[in-house]
């Protein structure tokens, strides 16, 4: 069995969820016991193809590739660090300013009631901020912890996986989003790997989206050296890479923006002074070079799968 993190096992698994799942030594569906529960006191997935079993803990499938390498596992133990306070680092005004950016570009995409993937979801609040609206929220993330926060308020049907792997079987999703998670994955060939995948499980003519830290932004090194999720070992990736990366995966109908300028000391009574600075700035040839986030829009072409690079 697939080595995981420890935990008490549970039972509550959404049969919506495992419906989607794939295995990730083989990419073939998984499935639960054939009694639909559980087998002993131990809730297993078994691989329909190469019998390999992944076990659910707390409700939460884990489907990680057997192989553990140091980055993954302290990555992981970092977040389940973190996980209880994450939601607490930047001022939920500030937060929230964010979140409903990114949610009006998923609401620009993808369908109502459309079926969406957050990938390396943390705790899930954005997933959640789209599930209060209608959406299908699906998280995929390498921390338990992260994740145990996520279904714990039941923002999104969440499963421990890792982005360049993504336990999903093809064309699964409408839209599958990434928010800040791709400078903490930092190796050039593990991003370019994700980015494929996430082109992978969404459907033909669906949209991929990766929001990130602009490493033209100058505050960032500044915030990051105060967030108890940045060691010091994080990488900005340039806008020319993710769309690079998106061409190779098999993207199509590629655009960029920049977007994002207040800060997390922006005062919530002034925050409506930011916003307005921050929607001219963005508006702003050149000048918008200094936004906080790139966000890249990809879509899947329609009448052939997306590749896996």
């Amino acid at each position: 069995m697939t080595s995981t993190p420890s935990g008490r096992q549970g039972t509550a698994i959404s049969e919506a969820l495992v419906g989607k799942l794939a295995c990730v030594a083989c990419g073939s569906p998984v499935s639960l016991p054939a009694d639909g529960a559980s087998v002993s006191s131990q809730v297993v997935l078994a691989c329909r193809s190469c019998s390999a079993r992944y076990p659910v803990i707390d409700g939460i499938p884990v489907l990680l590739p057997g192989e553990t390498s140091d980055w993954a596992r302290l990555q992981r133990d970092l977040y389940d660090a973190v996980a209880p306070h994450y939601d607490g680092t930047i001022p939920v005004h500030v937060n929230r300013h964010y979140r409903d950016k990114r949610v009006g570009v998923v609401r620009s995409l993808a369908p109502y009631r459309g079926e969406v993937l957050d990938v390396g979801c943390g705790t899930g609040a954005f997933a959640g901020a789209l599930r209060t609206l209608g959406y299908e929220t699906y998280g995929v993330d390498a921390s338990l912890g992260m994740l145990t926060e996520a279904s714990r308020d039941g923002r999104a049907e969440v499963v421990v996986g890792r982005g360049e792997r993504l336990p999903f079987q093809r064309g699964s999703f409408d839209l599958a989003i990434t928010i800040a998670t791709l400078h903490h994955i930092t190796d050039p060939v593990r991003i370019a790997e994700t980015l494929a995948e996430m082109l992978r499980v969404v459907r033909p003519g669906g949209m991929v989206v990766v929001w990130d830290h602009n490493p033209k932004n100058p505050y960032w090194p500044y915030l990051m050296k105060r967030l108890p999720q940045d060691t010091g070992e994080e990488r900005l990736i340039p806008l020319e890479e993710v769309v690079s990366a998106l061409e190779g995966g098999g993207g199509v109908s590629i655009r960029s923006f920049r977007s994002g300028l207040v800060p997390e000391f922006a005062p919530e009574w002034l925050l409506g002074g930011f916003q307005l600075a921050e929607a001219i700035v963005e508006r702003l040839p050149v000048v918008n070079i200094l936004c906080a986030h790139n966000v890249v829009i990809a879509q899947v072409p329609t009448g052939r799968p997306a590749r896996v690079g």
